[in-house]
């Protein structure tokens, strides 16, 4: 836990797959000044133990309830996710949203995209792809996960999606397709902005600290007139 002076929902932020909580170095030390931050490892990466529950979603979920309240770190929440922890995100704010601010999605992954992207890459990348997934969950793990997200969306919470629009990687076709999906996760909640950060790739939150910060502050603000106005309707 950081920041723990500040008021205001706190920042939980869920990485990438694989990635430990290092990941967040590039942001933490700034946002600590104006918020609390929660950052932390999944079971198995960085300091975290590996145990035999699954490495899925739904699991991922409840264990970072369970730290949430072990730490004594209470709702409501600003989530924060990349790339495939963005699933994990989607899962508890679909799941739990009365626990839920906002959201914010770094380049999050989208539920069809291993049925659809890998066709699109070239091979290389598609087989570097399908190869990565030996750190935590399995590849059938991370399909269900896919899986887990399906039709869930999550009302009126405050969401900010961001995507990277600079990713080599990508073919023109695969590119195309990312940025529709990226357009698709927006759709989430009916109050919604979408941010593509031209000169980023697809860890955003390393090429444009800047960038992810600034918008990091942007949804509190959101949250905090949101609850505002909510309580001075409430009054009247």
């Amino acid at each position: 836990m950081i920041g723990e002076h500040h008021e205001g929902p706190t920042l939980v932020f869920d990485s990438g797959y694989g990635v430990t909580l290092e990941n967040w170095n590039s942001i933490k030390d700034e946002v600590s000044k104006f918020s609390r931050m929660f950052i932390y490892d999944r079971a198995g990466i960085g300091k975290s133990e590996m145990d035999d529950r699954p490495r899925h979603s739904r699991q991922s979920v409840e264990n970072l309830r369970i730290l949430l309240k072990k730490a004594d770190v209470k709702p409501p929440y600003v989530l924060v996710g990349h790339s495939l922890g963005g699933l994990n995100i989607r899962l508890f704010a679909s799941t739990y949203p009365e626990e839920v601010a906002g959201v914010v999605l770094l380049d999050s992954s989208h539920e069809d995209q291993n049925k659809i992207l890998p066709s699109l890459f070239a091979k290389e990348v598609q087989e570097a792809y399908y190869n990565q997934f030996t750190l935590e969950g399995s590849l059938h793990e991370v399909e269900e996960s896919l899986e887990q997200v399906r039709n869930k969306s999550f009302g009126n919470i405050p969401l900010i999606v961001v995507t990277g629009g600079l990713q080599p990687f990508h073919t023109k076709e695969s590119m195309a397709m990312w940025l529709k999906f990226q357009e698709e996760l927006a759709n989430l909640s009916t109050n919604k902005q979408h941010i593509i950060v031209e000169d980023a790739g697809h860890a955003i939150h390393f090429d444009k600290p800047d960038v992810v910060i600034s918008i990091l502050r942007d949804i509190l603000s959101r949250v905090k007139n949101d609850k505002e106005h909510f309580e001075d309707s409430d009054c009247r």
